[in-house]
C-alpha cells in the first residue's frame, strides 16, 4: 500500500463515512430540483433574494458528556495508548443551533432528558441560551420545537418575513399549532427533502463537525483539570459554551448556507458526487432490492407560508 501511494502522490487514504442506501438514494435530482424551485418561489415572492439577515437554518445535534480520545504521539512499538475519559459512556445532550445567511448565530438551546431543571445546567452558556427538559429523551419533540419557536427564535428574528429552513422531521414540520405560530409571526417554514442532510443542511455541512471537535477538546481539557471527577450535566453548559464560542463564527454560518446553494440562491452549488448513488440506481447500476419494499417513500419538501 505504501509503495503504491508513493507512486501515486495524487492519491490519499481517507476514512470512509457511513452513508445509508436510503439516504444516498434520497439525494436524487428531482427532489433537489423541487426544493430549489420552492426556495426560489419563496425568496422571490417575499423579496428575500437580497436579505441574508432574514434567511435562517435550524438543526440539532447531539454530544455525549464524555471526551472523545484524540491522537497522541508515542514511541514506535507502543501497543496501548490511553487518554483519560470521564466515563465509558456519557449522557447525551442535544444542542439546537440556528444561524442566518449573514453569519449570525442565535444562542444555543440544550435539551436534557428528565423533568427537573437546575439553574446550574445553564452555567457557562452564552448569554441568551436556554435549557429545555424532555421527560422521555434528550431529543427535540413537537412541543419543544414550538417552545423554541415562540420564546427563542421569534424574539431573535428581525422584523418582517423570515425564511426558516429545516429538515422535515415530524417534530418540526407537521404540528398545526406550530404552523399557526409561524404564520402569525411572519415565518416561512421550508423543509428540506428527505435524506438530503449531507448536501442541503447548512449546519451539518459547516458547523457541527468543528463544534464537536471543539467540544471534545474542551471536554478533554476539563478532564485534565478535574481528573477525579466525571463530566455531568452540571458542567455541560461550561464545556459546551466554550466550544460554541469557538465554533459559532460568522464564516461557518455563511459558508454552510452558501455551500448548500440557499444564499446566494444557486441550485448548481450541489456537486454531482452527492447524486452519484441515486444516479446509479436510476440507470440500473445498483440493484434496488437491497432495501425493504416497506420503506416509506421519499417525501417532497413541505412549505408553509401565507
Amino acid at each position: 500500500m505504501q509503495s503504491f501511494l508513493e507512486r501515486h502522490p495524487e492519491l490519499s487514504v481517507r476514512q470512509a463515512e457511513g452513508l445509508s442506501l436510503s439516504r444516498a438514494r434520497g439525494m436524487n435530482r428531482d427532489d433537489v430540483r423541487q426544493f430549489f424551485n420552492l426556495l426560489n418561489q419563496v425568496v422571490t415572492e417575499y423579496n428575500l433574494l437580497e436579505k441574508p439577515s432574514h434567511i435562517f437554518n435550524m438543526d440539532e445535534t447531539g454530544v455525549q458528556l464524555i471526551n472523545k480520545p484524540g491522537k497522541d504521539i508515542t514511541t514506535k512499538g507502543t501497543k496501548d495508548v490511553h487518554v483519560l475519559t470521564s466515563k465509558e459512556k456519557g449522557e447525551n445532550v442535544s444542542v439546537v443551533a440556528c444561524c442566518s445567511a449573514d453569519g449570525r448565530f442565535i444562542p444555543p438551546v440544550l435539551i436534557f432528558k428528565g423533568v427537573n431543571k437546575k439553574a446550574e445546567f445553564s452555567d457557562g452558556l452564552p448569554a441568551g441560551s436556554k435549557v429545555y427538559m424532555n421527560k422521555k429523551s434528550s431529543f427535540i419533540n413537537s412541543d419543544l420545537f414550538l417552545l423554541w419557536l415562540k420564546e427563542h427564535f421569534i424574539p431573535n428574528k428581525p422584523n418582517g418575513k423570515c425564511l426558516l429552513v429545516l429538515d422535515g422531521h415530524t417534530a418540526h414540520s407537521t404540528d398545526i399549532d406550530m404552523l399557526q405560530v409561524a404564520d402569525d409571526n411572519d415565518i416561512i417554514i421550508l423543509c428540506l427533502p428527505s435524506h438530503c442532510t449531507q448536501a442541503l443542511q447548512p449546519l451539518y455541512r459547516s458547523f457541527f463537525r468543528p463544534f464537536k471537535t471543539c467540544f471534545n477538546q474542551e471536554a478533554q481539557l476539563w478532564m485534565k483539570n478535574h481528573s477525579n471527577r466525571n463530566l455531568t450535566r452540571y458542567q455541560a453548559g461550561d464545556v459546551i459554551g466554550k466550544a460554541w464560542i469557538r465554533a459559532a463564527c460568522i464564516a461557518n454560518a455563511i459558508n454552510g448556507i452558501k455551500a448548500c446553494g440557499i444564499y446566494p440562491l444557486d441550485p448548481n452549488a450541489i456537486p454531482d458526487h452527492f447524486f452519484s448513488i441515486a444516479d446509479a440506481v436510476d440507470f440500473g447500476r445498483i440493484s434496488e432490492c437491497t432495501e425493504s419494499d416497506n420503506e416509506e417513500p421519499i417525501t417532497a419538501a413541505h412549505i408553509s407560508h401565507t
